[in-house]
C-alpha cells in the first residue's frame, strides 16, 4: 500500500495541467514561473520611439518623417535598414535630438492584449 501511495505522490509531484489561461501545459508543483502566457505581438522597433509630452499618442506620421530625416526608410518598422547600414547609433541620437523617448521593448509590453502598459503605439 505505501509502495502505491508512493508511486502516486511521485507522478502528482511531476505532473501537468493544462492551464486556459496562459494557453499552456504547466506543472501541478510550481518552483519557478512558467511565463508560458500567450501575450500577443511585440510592438515594432519604431513604435519604441515616443515623444515625452505624449506617450502613447505619439503622432504616427510625424514619427515617420523624423525617423526618415534621420536615415530611416519609410515603412521598415523594425529598422533593419539602420541596423543593416550600421548607422543605429547615428538614428537613435538624431531621434533624441528630435524630442524622442526609445523605450525598451520590455517597457512596452504587447500589442492589443492586457499586457499592453500604453507606452508605445504603432
Amino acid at each position: 500500500m505505501k509502495i502505491i501511495l508512493l508511486i502516486i505522490s511521485v507522478f502528482l509531484i511531476s505532473g501537468c495541467l493544462y492551464s486556459f489561461e496562459g494557453e499552456c501545459f504547466r506543472p501541478i508543483i510550481q518552483v519557478v514561473s512558467s511565463n508560458c502566457y500567450k501575450k500577443g505581438e511585440v510592438f515594432s522597433s519604431i513604435a519604441h520611439y515616443q515623444k515625452p509630452y505624449s506617450i502613447g499618442k505619439t503622432d504616427q506620421q510625424q514619427r515617420w518623417k523624423d525617423a526618415v530625416s534621420c536615415g530611416s526608410k519609410y515603412g521598415d518598422q523594425e529598422l533593419y535598414y539602420i541596423n543593416k547600414t550600421g548607422k543605429y547609433e547615428e538614428f537613435q541620437s538624431c531621434m533624441e535630438r528630435k524630442g524622442y523617448k526609445r523605450f525598451w521593448p520590455a517597457e512596452c509590453g504587447y500589442k492589443n492584449s492586457k499586457w499592453d502598459k500604453g507606452i508605445c503605439n504603432e
